[in-house]
């Protein structure tokens, strides 16, 4: 496979270190992403100056988000990390708890709008939760990343430019049929 843009030129190995940090230690500062990697000539001020930099890029791209002083991995950094990896591992836990927060917290704000349909807030979480998109199957997402590998091969997608929802929406529709689909949201009811 190609390598991903954000994995290569003069910045690849500060995206691949502050992307790999979070994704096996959970959200971290730029400070405590700058304590994780080995002292270099700049010393640790000019290393953070670059991580803060490299960190707003990667925002700006869709593979972190900051919330409070904290940076945390998106569903495309996710992906981002998972194809970098020559045997897909494990991510943190700390995701798992991270991403079950934020479900509720999605559930909550669109409880308005939801009800207006007759459709339970509880449903987004259980939907995603049958298409495979939260983070209790890690086979799932090993399987997206195959996914997105193969669009990438073929030339159907330039990750590096995608935004992270219509990722997430054209993974979903290229892993199921919209039988498939369907039958997997509705399936509580």
């Amino acid at each position: 496979m190609k390598q991903l843009k954000v994995f290569s030129g003069k910045q690849k190995d500060y995206n691949l270190k502050a992307l790999t940090l979070l994704y096996d230690n959970g959200p971290l500062t730029a400070w405590e992403l700058t304590a994780k990697i080995p002292s270099a000539r700049g010393g640790r001020h000019s290393l953070h100056a670059t991580l803060n930099k490299r960190l707003r890029e990667l925002e700006k791209k869709g593979y972190v988000r900051k919330e409070g002083k904290k940076w945390y991995l998106g569903f495309k950094g996710i992906i981002a990390i998972l194809l970098s990896q020559k045997s897909p591992k494990m991510w943190n836990p700390i995701w798992k708890e991270v991403f079950n927060k934020r479900a509720k917290i999605i559930e909550r704000d669109s409880a308005p709008f939801l009800k207006k349909y007759g459709i339970p807030k509880e449903d987004i979480h259980s939907g995603l939760k049958n298409i495979g998109l939260t983070l209790d199957d890690f086979d799932a997402w090993v399987g997206l990343s195959r996914t997105t590998k193969s669009l990438i091969e073929n030339g159907q997608m330039d990750f590096d430019v995608i935004k992270e929802s219509t990722l997430m929406g054209l993974l979903i529709m290229e892993s199921m049929t919209l039988e498939e689909l369907s039958e997997i949201w509705n399936k509580d009811t």
